[in-house]
């Protein structure tokens, strides 16, 4: 029986590798018709045929119910909200932005410790300018201004904010176009999935943190490499002028002011020309152009979200997601794209070149069960430097190559520590805390 199972299992392997080609050629062949103009005036066609909205990409990462008539708060999985949210988001509408207020993170968390509200958590700083539209008579000064918070009152919606946690800075706003049905619409959505959280300080900020084990799904997807012309169509306007070299498992495409090179070892693709950056660009307008170079260059059929900026390089990185979950690999190479823009265009790129496809249903354990956010604290605490380093933690998923299958990879749940802007597995960055103060 275990090897009648067994060759079952090859052969709807074999029967959706197959389909997920099929499907792939039929989207290749149909592209040209997809296909929308770039917004860089080359002409060239995109090299995305995945329609992304500003509104899935810059949408919180978190949500978080906050009831105090039992002091519990509820985070639900964005997931299942992706809907309200697309909806919502990109049509909300408020009046001013009225003075902004000095405003402590613990008094923040205080105030969110009365009544009930709804509080949006985004990664990295957001400028009001982002959402420019959004607001009425925005003054040009708030363009740069940024939140990485956005709450409200479910039973009084009209009581909302933006704080900046970095500067600890809360602005309101005069009116709001939420209302308390839409917010319970929010609540309720079908599948919502709810965990209860506690806020927990560490280092500069705070974050909510699970406080019973979670559980979390296996996930396997067949993953597809694109191909190479895909893009070199795309960056370069006339292809004859461009010279290929091969080095081992890398090729360099250079022309005058470009080089892209394609490295098959890592499929990744970086991307390199020097530009004038004359310094005027917003926040507002960098984050803008950076997120239509991604609509232009990612194939990812799963979510991405904004997840950092680098002041001092421009940099911006988006993080692929699956169902919810930021997924994570060795040095981000599968799970993040690095975008940066200055005034004269598109300055540098980093590009996984492999995207999930077909969802699979593979693995014996169907889910992971992962310790609670305290069991997370508590390791963390016992190593030589505490939390002092610690910027985030989150559940991610571990981007692990199948042994069976090139064309299957693995999505395994597992804790991430943020430490120096860096993302390390939990179990592997104690260790590296042992490590280093043990000499090694």
């Amino acid at each position: 029986m275990g090897m009648t199972w067994s060759r079952f299992k090859h052969i709807m392997l074999t029967f959706l590798i197959g389909l997920s080609l099929f499907l792939s050629f039929q989207l290749w062949t149909a592209g040209g018709e997809l296909r929308e103009p770039t917004s860089s005036g080359s002409g060239a066609a995109p090299a995305s045929l995945v329609d992304r909205t500003l509104t899935e990409v810059f949408a919180p990462n978190q949500i978080i119910w906050h009831r105090s008539f039992n002091n519990t708060k509820f985070e639900a999985n964005t997931f299942y909200t992706q809907e309200w949210i697309e909806e919502h988001f990109s049509t909300m509408s408020f009046g001013e932005v009225n003075s902004p207020q000095r405003l402590s993170q613990a008094d923040y968390q205080q105030q969110l410790a009365t009544g009930e509200w709804v509080e949006f958590v985004f990664d990295a700083p957001v400028p009001f300018g982002l959402f420019e539209d959004a607001f009425e008579d925005l003054p040009t000064d708030y363009e740069n201004r940024t939140f990485m918070r956005f709450y409200m009152n479910r039973d009084e919606p009209e009581l909302l904010g933006f704080y900046d946690v970095n500067n600890e800075i809360n602005y309101t706003v005069e009116d709001t176009s939420f209302t308390t049905d839409i917010i319970n619409e929010l609540l309720y959505t079908a599948n919502n999935q709810f965990n209860d959280v506690e806020a927990v300080d560490i280092g500069d900020t705070f974050i909510y943190l699970p406080i019973e084990e979670v559980e979390v799904e296996y996930h396997d997807y067949l993953v597809e490499r694109l191909p190479n012309n895909l893009y070199i169509n795309q960056f370069f306007t006339d292809t004859s002028e461009v010279d290929a070299r091969r080095t081992g498992q890398s090729i360099r495409y250079i022309d005058l002011t470009t080089e892209v090179r394609i490295n098959d070892a890592t499929n990744t693709l970086t991307y390199l020309r020097q530009r004038s950056d004359l310094g005027q660009m917003t926040f507002s307008q960098r984050l803008l152009d950076s997120f239509q170079e991604l609509r232009q260059i990612e194939n990812w059929t799963e979510t991405i979200h904004y997840q950092s900026y680098t002041p001092s390089t421009n940099e911006v990185t988006f993080q692929r997601y699956i169902q919810g979950y930021p997924v994570y690999s060795f040095q981000q190479l599968e799970s993040s794209i690095l975008v940066t823009v200055v005034e004269g265009g598109r300055s540098n790129l980093r590009l996984p070149l492999r995207v999930v496809q077909t969802p699979l249903t593979l693995t014996g354990n169907d889910s992971k069960t992962l310790p609670s956010g305290r069991t997370v604290i508590e390791q963390l605490e016992n190593t030589e430097d505490g939390l002092t380093t610690i910027q985030d933690i989150k559940v991610g998923l571990t981007w692990i190559e199948s042994e069976e299958d090139s064309r299957v990879i693995h999505f395994e749940p597992n804790w991430y520590v943020q430490s120096e802007n860096v993302w390390y597995e939990l179990n592997r960055f104690i260790q590296l805390q042992e490590e280093s103060h043990n000499g090694l």
